[in-house]
């Protein structure tokens, strides 16, 4: 059924074009300022039609993530972490797991470094993780320690990273960062398939 529907939709499309194509043209010749007024509207539905095409493709991608996220590997869940803090404008290395205190992610912007500690349980995180991760601060050189869970922190750990100023982040923290950041690859995407479509626009004027 969703093929046959496919193929019909598929061949509507040239129909379409040639049509719309066809009744720019007959409106250029005739007037043309009621020509402007059309290909901005035409414009203007195209922008629209993507900006729903996307959020369609938004939605179900954000719910499906954190429907997932207790289930995904250590390594998925520090990959997940990369682009959301490239989003922040950080330079982001992978640190391989040889020791359970080691960092998960080492964090460069202007000339501050931070280290990031994942930890993905089924339990909320305890004072010991936090304790673990400022102890590392040393090693690593850091100026910042950042905490991130899928779980939230017990009120131990909480006054522990007040008392050390380290960053947590947890279950929902987590959820408005991932958010954030498609949202953001969306504005992009579609930014840039709306400069290419005025930069096709342009050629054929010159043309």
């Amino acid at each position: 059924m969703s093929k046959s529907s496919s193929k019909h939709t598929n061949k509507f499309v040239p129909i379409s074009f040639f049509l719309t194509t066809y009744i720019m043209v007959q409106l250029y010749n005739y007037d043309f300022t009621l020509f402007g007024l059309s290909l901005a509207a035409l414009l203007t539905f195209i922008g629209i039609w993507y900006l729903f095409k996307e959020y369609k493709i938004f939605s179900p991608h954000r719910s499906a993530t954190f429907m997932n996220i207790d289930e995904i590997s250590d390594q998925e869940f520090q990959q997940l972490l990369v682009p959301i803090f490239q989003n922040q404008g950080y330079s982001v290395n992978k640190m391989k797991e040889t020791y359970k205190s080691k960092a998960d992610l080492i964090l460069r912007r202007k000339g501050e470094k931070a280290i990031v500690f994942l930890k993905r349980q089924a339990n909320n995180v305890g004072s010991t993780v936090i304790k673990d991760a400022i102890s590392c601060k040393p090693t690593y050189q850091a100026s910042k320690v950042i905490v991130v869970s899928n779980r939230q922190f017990t009120k131990s750990a909480k006054l522990e990273a007040r008392a050390n100023k380290v960053i947590l982040i947890d279950r929902d923290s987590l959820d408005a960062l991932l958010d954030a950041y498609l949202q953001h690859k969306r504005s992009h995407r579609f930014i840039q398939r709306v400069r290419t479509l005025f930069f096709r626009e342009d050629i054929k004027s010159d043309s």
